[in-house]
């Protein structure tokens, strides 16, 4: 699939077709991870739970600390 970059104010961007949203089970207002990569850009679903479960480990201390 070829796309071509859009001006979105002093930013550029690509609009991604509703199937291929659908094929990436991401809709309005969900938050995706674009990871850059030797061959291109990886498009992939956040998915909170888990975000929530690595940040919450890293950070286990400094949570706690923020919690007493």
């Amino acid at each position: 699939m070829i796309k071509k970059l859009q001006k979105i104010g002093n930013s550029r961007g690509v609009l991604l077709e509703k199937a291929l949203l659908k094929l990436l089970k991401v809709e309005d207002d969900d938050q995706v991870e674009i990871i850059p990569q030797d061959e291109g850009l990886l498009i992939k679903k956040v998915d909170a739970k888990s975000a929530y479960q690595e940040v919450s480990k890293k950070h286990r201390k400094s949570l706690d600390k923020l919690g007493e």
